[in-house]
């Protein structure tokens, strides 16, 4: 079983992977459609011009709804570990009084110090301590209070920011010993000293004879005017009125570690709490209109409807739908209720090593996916967990699932390979798109699809076993440039890495290395940078290659050879790499006429030149007498020296 840990611990972090950061959702899977809870009947009438209006009317409505429904609190018993288990509400010792306050803080004036806060009684009950909950109450015997809408509607004086509910909870006849056995947080009598109790049986304040008084509150509407409180069954902690902080603490989240006492939560196992459920109606006797509160559900939950559902839409929904709902959801499960037993069986080698229990359920057992389906399950299975094989088996009750190594598996990394060469701090970091290498994976390889049916999952013959490894266009794998063995980035696929051969940076850094040689001349450094520069621009890189090189070097540089007098420095540079068995004498031979040939139809234009200046000076008119001699001598000795000084340049001797 060791060849199957590998495979299912990746599939389990890939599974929290995806609940945490989703990369697709199932329901839009073809073989998930039934996970989809929604219809496109509504895109029919859809009109762009309409989401104003419709965006508008949802906002008026909400607020009004939540201004004109009533708030219902039903008390079910005040919870003291230190008192008695009341048998009868209508006993004054088995009882408490509640009052409720509904605490309204309004917006500061500019002349106020402080926000002003109003508190308005909304009644008081009695309430039963330490009921039975094992015991149903009487009907009729729940003590219910009703706050109207009128009062959540803002003032005229002041503007109500927030409304909160104020619990007041005073017991009849608290003993100190019951103050003592009360501690808050969780305390023990032995942790206080004597002078400490008398100290807080001092301090203690006690209401009207006796009367110990614990308070609780709770937020109904925040300063934005979002409503805080939703139907549903509440159970609030107490505190008594000494043990009040006089300023308000921040709600924090913290991590609940073995052994480590939590005084928060401990207060609703020891401390005094008050049990009460909640409703939002219209009326007294009308059912609730705001939106049940439902327990946390994770994405892979059955969840048929929507928990967003806004309150005129649930105040409109008749009774009749949601039956016609729940029965139509009961049929289509019990549909696949002979299907649900799954049994899944690992082999190797055709040998089976182990067999998991039979589940009542169609959970995906690597990613705890529902697939509610068991042609989803096996659909999900082998296109999700493709590190397998899955083959299905009939049973009478049920279904096997048959698990094997598929051996076929392309385990390659399939992600972007730049990340695997970049730094850690910049493979997985952007900040937007990022441009990867055309690779097309083929999920499916058929004219047309075919209706769902479980025999495409039953074992497969030999024949048709090519079917199951995966089918890749394309090279998903990491490129190199051939000059630098740099990374080639997928923006740079579309280029030929063969072609930058010849970069200016390249050019520049040639150049500056061989300005600091101090062992040669200038002559030759200069030949230096022309022959290193032809050669990385052209590509030669094998020895039978010089002798290419050398005549088509002397092709394309003998002007500039013969321009800067290197004709002697070239011929030096071809005789060393004679020495060198690089190139023949006959290359040469072909380099040296190169430049002779060159040189030669320089001396012919320099010649027509001189013509030209002849012809020139025999056209001019005659000079006066005095001046025409000195006149001739000084073209003939111009023209003289400009004959012998391209003389000087184009010697050349072999």
């Amino acid at each position: 079983m060791r060849k199957t840990d590998k495979p299912t611990q990746i599939y389990r972090f890939l599974r929290t992977r995806n609940l945490i950061a989703p990369i697709f959702l199932h329901r839009t899977l073809t073989y998930m459609s039934h996970r989809n809870s929604r219809t496109n009947v509504s895109r029919r009438s859809f009109k762009v011009d309409s989401l104003l209006f419709q965006v508008e009317k949802m906002r008026g409505d909400a607020e009004t709804h939540s201004l004109a429904s009533n708030l219902q609190l039903t008390f079910t018993g005040f919870f003291h570990k230190a008192e008695k288990p009341s048998q009868d509400c209508e006993n004054e010792q088995n009882s408490v009084t509640l009052e409720v306050l509904l605490v309204k803080v309004c917006h500061k004036k500019r002349k106020d110090v402080s926000c002003p806060v109003k508190q308005v009684p909304t009644g008081k009950k009695q309430v039963p301590l330490n009921p039975d909950v094992d015991v149903q109450p009487k009907p009729g015997s729940s003590q219910s209070l009703l706050v109207p809408s009128t009062e959540f509607e803002p003032s005229n004086s002041h503007m109500v920011k927030s409304y909160s509910l104020l619990f007041r909870v005073s017991i009849p006849g608290y003993s100190q010993a019951a103050a003592v056995n009360g501690l808050s947080n969780g305390e023990n009598l032995h942790d206080f000293s004597e002078e400490v109790m008398n100290r807080k049986r001092r301090s203690s304040t006690l209401q009207e004879d006796g009367e110990t008084l614990f308070v609780a509150q709770m937020s109904v509407f925040d300063k934005n005017r979002r409503l805080q409180l939703l139907d549903g069954e509440y159970e609030l902690s107490m505190q008594q009125m000494d043990d009040v902080p006089v300023s308000r603490k921040r709600a924090t989240w913290e991590t609940m570690l073995d052994g480590k006492r939590l005084p928060p939560f401990e207060s609703f196992s020891h401390g005094p709490t008050l049990q009460f459920s909640l409703r939002w109606t219209t009326d007294s006797s009308d059912r609730s209109t705001a939106p049940v509160a439902k327990p946390l559900a994770t994405r892979n939950t059955d969840t048929n409807q929507d928990a967003r559902l806004s309150a005129p839409r649930a105040v409109h929904a008749s009774r009749e739908q949601q039956t016609h709902t729940h029965t139509h959801i009961k049929d289509h499960f019990s549909f696949f209720s002979f299907l649900l037993c799954v049994c899944v069986q690992f082999q190797y080698n055709n040998n089976t090593r182990q067999q998991t229990e039979a589940r009542d359920d169609v959970h995906c057992p690597w990613c705890t996916l529902n697939c509610r389906k068991l042609y989803s399950l096996l659909k999900h299975l082998k296109l999700s967990h493709s590190r397998f094989i899955f083959n299905y088996v009939p049973h009478p009750k049920g279904a096997k699932i048959e698990v094997s190594i598929n051996k076929c598996y392309d385990g390659s990394y399939a992600g972007n390979p730049q990340d695997v060469h970049n730094q850690p701090g910049f493979a997985f970091s952007r900040n937007g798109p990022v441009k990867r290498a055309a690779v097309t994976h083929v999920l499916v390889c058929r004219p047309r699809r075919t209706k769902p049916s479980l025999s495409e999952f039953l074992e497969l013959e030999d024949s048709e076993r090519e079917q199951q490894r995966t089918y890749i266009s394309g090279h998903n794998r990491l490129y190199f440039h051939s000059d630098c063995c740099r990374p080639l980035r997928p923006q740079e696929m579309e280029e030929d890495s063969e072609d930058e051969r010849f970069p200016d940076w390249l050019k520049e850094k040639t150049v500056k290395q061989i300005e600091e040689f101090s062992d040669v001349n200038e002559g030759e450094k200069e030949i230096m940078k022309l022959w290193n520069l032809h050669v990385m621009k052209h590509g030669f890189i094998a020895d039978n290659q010089m002798n290419d090189a050398c005549l088509l070097f002397a092709e394309l540089h003998a002007d500039l050879i013969v321009q800067r007098n290197l004709g002697h420095n070239f011929l030096l540079h071809l005789v060393s790499m004679h020495d060198f068995n690089l190139i023949s004498t006959a290359t040469i031979d072909c380099a040296a006429n190169r430049l002779r040939l060159l040189r030669h139809r320089d001396g012919q234009e320099v010649e027509e030149e001189e013509d030209n200046w002849e012809t020139a000076a025999e056209s001019q008119p005659e000079p006066e007498l005095e001046f025409k001699s000195l006149s001739t001598q000084g073209l003939k000795g111009a023209a003289t020296r400009y004959r012998e000084e391209p003389k000087r340049c184009h010697i050349f001797q072999l």
